[in-house]
């Protein structure tokens, strides 16, 4: 039996390698591939992997590795970070999530003809999109820092919240009491509030009590990552003991505390909990995934192939476009984060325990919960996260990611004008106190000298388009540039010049110099000659836009410009041709490759974008 245990237990680690290999290799988040050995491996395929051998020790394993999960989710997603998207982050986790467990509910309670109970258990454990099946999906694409930041802080809360929840609407199902009669719904909110409450003090307990001892008491990476670890699993312990599913919550405000002060290692720290939460999902999916009896889930039929594509088609977009009407997000964002809300270990886990005790308990349609979450669950995973990819490559939201080498006011305001055009600007400085300051305002900031190539890579020069220079010291400007070519091949490079004498130089190494005495000569001479032009382009970025698109679409390529419907509101300026600059004429035929220049009204010049790219 111990032999049988080892080998399985070896074999789920040696799978969970694989999966995140394929992953990298293909582009598609690795739970895609954990569920399929799952159920390759499980009873369903060839057999090797048997959940009967870990017999009453699996809920103590799944309890311990949600706890490592949910704390590393949180730790690495600081409030800084969710500042930058704190009315979206609100919405979504309140407006949104309260439509999709009235709607859930609903749907299962319509199509299944579940009793009400059960059903808004189902609804409650649906809630959670977790951190577990996100971050892999945003580990594969790169998206702008904002779009993440609102999907993983989602993740963690919701996770949260469907696991207390669900815990406490499990009771009630479990006494078989109605809801909708008497006093129980005062009694469900004061048990989740209580629940909630003992979560949240215990999480700010034991976080306390880790930040002192990682400040004061210890001296090496070592030290630091084992007393994190050790801070996730017994506060999780300590928490679950005193309220069922308040550990959860527990790590949860542990992880985000310790994730958000100043604690020595942090970089190691989230490192290495990284590495121990890949292989604690790896064992979590795949042992999950082998106790999915398929045969159950066809019996749901028409009405659980109805549930999940409402839930994907209707109730999350629905959810998602009401909480993020009017902030910062443009629409083809919001359409990928309406998209990506595949279901993760929070309902895997809970529905898997809730079901077996509730069978238990005599209760009827019992085993419809695990059925049904699992069904949800392995659909979306395997077209929301296996379609992610595809999905952000098609609605275009891929960012241009800008390294701007230092965080002066100059490099502040130019983050501000790429975030406000979707793309992604990640800020380098190695001053402390402006670090903490810039990221207190939202920015996304890599801490130490841009010079350094580890620094620049941590930034993201493997995937940086363009590396802009803008400290006081031209030397530092210079040698940064230098860096990002050799290193990364990085070819587009702008340096601000401090002192116009050395203009001259940043040109012969091929790095696009701008001196603030001749810009700001230039803009007077502007101001002077072209009076109406630079009024023009003070709108620039709010009413106004300049837009640069290489022309891609068959059905501009080869066209007159006359016969190119644009937008209107938005005129081709100027077009690079073979190399040549060529005044666009309406007889000129534009070809694949050209670099068209377009001005005009905003929403019209990205909508012309859009047409010629």
């Amino acid at each position: 039996m111990s032999s049988d245990l080892l080998l399985v237990s070896a074999s789920i680690i040696a799978l969970g390698a694989v999966s995140k290999l394929l992953a990298d290799k293909y582009g598609i988040p690795n739970v895609v591939f954990l569920l399929g050995f799952g159920i390759l491996f499980g009873p369903e395929g060839v057999g090797l992997i048997d959940p009967a051998l870990f017999d009453d020790s699996l809920s103590a394993l799944v309890g311990l590795a949600v706890a490592i999960i949910i704390f590393e989710g949180a730790f690495t997603l600081s409030a800084s970070e969710m500042r930058e998207t704190p009315k979206s982050t609100l919405r979504l986790v309140t407006v949104g999530a309260g439509l999709t467990f009235l709607a859930l509910g609903g749907l299962v309670h319509f199509f299944l003809s579940i009793q009400w109970n059960l059903s808004f258990l189902i609804a409650a454990l649906l809630v959670a999109t977790g951190p577990t099946v996100v971050t892999p999906i945003l580990d594969q694409i790169e998206v702008r820092e904002g779009v993440k930041n609102l999907l993983e802080a989602e993740g963690v809360i919701n996770d949260v919240t469907a696991s207390v929840l669900g815990t406490v609407i499990f009771s009630v199902a479990v006494l078989r009491i109605d809801p909708f009669g008497g006093d129980v719904r005062i009694d469900v909110v004061l048990d989740f509030v209580e629940r909630i409450g003992t979560g949240v003090l215990i999480g700010i307990l034991t976080a306390l009590v880790a930040g002192y001892v990682l400040r004061y008491l210890s001296r090496s990476p070592q030290n630091s990552r084992i007393t994190v670890i050790g801070t996730a699993l017994i506060s999780f312990a300590i928490a679950d003991a005193f309220a069922a599913e308040a550990g959860v919550v527990t790590v949860a405000v542990a992880g985000l505390i310790l994730g958000s002060i100043d604690i020595p290692f942090d970089d190691e720290i989230a490192g290495f909990s990284g590495d121990i939460t890949s292989i604690v999902l790896s064992v979590v999916y795949i042992i999950l995934a082998s106790l999915l009896d398929l045969h159950h889930l066809l019996t749901l039929g028409l009405g659980g192939l109805a549930i999940v594509i409402l839930t994907m088609l209707v109730v999350r977009p629905l959810s998602v476009f009401l909480s993020t009407t009017g902030t910062q997000f443009t629409r083809n964002e919001r359409m990928f984060v309406a998209a990506v809300g595949p279901r993760g270990i929070i309902p895997a886990s809970t529905a898997t325990l809730f079901s077996l005790q509730l069978a238990n308990a005599g209760v009827p349609n019992a085993t419809s919960v695990v059925h049904v979450v699992f069904l949800v669950i392995l659909v979306t995973v395997i077209v929301e996260a296996g379609g992610a990819p595809l999905a952000a490559k098609a609605l275009d939201i891929i960012p241009m990611t800008v390294l701007i080498i230092g965080g002066s006011r100059t490099g502040q305001l130019l983050a501000d004008r790429l975030e406000e055009r979707g793309e992604n600007p990640v800020i380098i400085e190695r001053d402390d106190g402006a670090i903490t300051e810039l990221r207190r305002a939202g920015y996304s900031v890599v801490g130490g000298n841009g010079t350094n190539a580890a620094v620049l890579e941590e930034a993201g020069a493997e995937r940086a388009k363009m590396v802009v220079a803008a400290t006081s010291d031209d030397d530092q400007n210079i040698l940064a540039c230098q860096t990002a070519r050799t290193n990364f091949g990085i070819q587009r490079l702008i340096a601000q010049v401090n002192k116009p004498e050395n203009a001259e130089a940043f040109e012969d190494l091929g790095v696009q110099a701008v001196t603030p005495v001749t810009a700001t000569v230039d803009t007077m001479d502007d101001l002077i000659l072209r009076p109406n032009f630079s009024d023009w382009l003070s709108a620039v970025g709010d009413e106004n836009d300049i837009a640069e698109v290489v022309v891609e679409s068959t059905s501009a390529a080869g066209r007159q410009i006359r016969d190119v419907e644009l937008h209107d509101d938005a005129v081709i300026a100027l077009i690079r041709q073979d190399g040549e600059f060529v005044i666009p004429k309406p007889t000129l035929v534009l070809q694949q490759g050209d670099l068209v220049t377009l001005i005009g009204k905003r929403k019209a010049v990205e909508r012309s974008v859009s047409m010629l790219e």
